[in-house]
């Protein structure tokens, strides 16, 4: 396992994120979302990156800024200073089979329509591209790179920080799209429990497609020492991001790591240690965030603790 890197190399550098994928409808006036505003009143130093998503983009008729849940739920949490609200777009009609296939017209109408809620006292800092290419032997670089200078450039958008970050969902050729420089990529997101105790509608974990890299499953930081950096290089790793989904029961052999606190708190630190730009644990899928071990209150306390104490100076 590679070596843990020295306080010396950590001074100085900035801390790591807490992106949250908040695909959960905020009911009773946004009360469901009370766990993720506990962990930012708990947190005050620890940035939260939260996702918005009401129906795989901004939503229709009656839903999103039209709806007064949505509304009380993310004004309630971009009145936190520690809050960097994002709106959901995809780039695939078919759920991620073909990527960048959405037409120009229609993404960027959804992207304009986040920049609505700004107008309407709800600061959406950017855009999250979720289903973004994971390699580049497809025609999707000028399409990526025509989409982030539309959020970066238009003079109409209202986003107050033009926030870009990218969700390929994997690793794979990616340098051409950290050259567009975003704000972020999701270069690995994978699962944390072994196929055999993953629930699907639970944790975003399939049992049927089994092959996800089970996170740290050869020791605290494998992942990232061999799957994650070999592809991307470790000069990309503070500008990515990393999402462990189903963080329950056990990742099996050969660490064979149970999910306790104790080992919630030394996952953090490496990712901490590493350098990477933000990162997500959960035990539960998008729509649910108490679920114990990896609650998001818990979580959260981890990353902020490794950031000023644990991890980076």
């Amino acid at each position: 396992m590679k070596l843990l890197m020295t306080s010396a190399l950590l001074a100085g550098a900035a801390a790591t994120d807490l992106l949250i994928p908040l695909y959960q409808f905020p009911a009773n006036n946004g009360q469901a979302w009370a766990p993720i505003e506990q962990a930012m009143t708990e947190n005050l130093k620890l940035t939260h990156k939260i996702i918005i998503n009401p129906n795989n983009g901004p939503g229709g008729p009656g839903q999103g800024i039209e709806d007064p849940q949505y509304v009380a739920g993310s004004s309630a949490l971009a009145s936190h200073p520690n809050a960097q609200l994002l709106g959901y777009v995809h780039t695939s009609t078919d759920g991620g089979t073909t990527r960048c296939n959405v037409p120009w017209d229609q993404i960027t109408a959804d992207i304009r329509t986040w920049s609505t809620w700004v107008s309407r006292g709800i600061k959406i800092q950017g855009i999250f591209i979720d289903e973004a290419p994971a390699n580049t032997a497809n025609s999707c670089v000028q399409y990526m790179q025509n989409l982030t200078n539309f959020i970066r450039n238009d003079k109409d958008l209202l986003f107050p920080q033009r926030l870009i970050i990218f969700n390929p969902g994997g690793t794979g050729t990616l340098q051409p799209y950290y050259d567009m420089n975003p704000t972020l990529i999701v270069s690995l997101e994978t699962c944390f429990v072994t196929p055999d105790k993953a629930r699907v509608a639970f944790d975003q974990c399939n049992p049927e497609f089994p092959n996800w890299e089970r996170y740290d499953h050869d020791g605290y930081g494998s992942s990232i020492d061999k799957v994650l950096f070999p592809n991307i290089g470790e000069l990309n790793g503070p500008r990515s991001a990393i999402l462990v989904h189903g963080a329950h029961d056990t990742n099996g052999p050969s660490a064979n790591l149970d999910v306790t606190e104790e080992t919630l708190r030394n996952m953090i630190n490496t990712v901490v240690q590493r350098k990477i730009g933000a990162t997500f644990f959960n035990a539960a899928g998008y729509h649910e965030f108490s679920t114990g071990p990896a609650n998001i209150v818990t979580v959260a306390r981890l990353l902020n603790a490794a950031n000023t104490g644990g991890g980076r100076a």
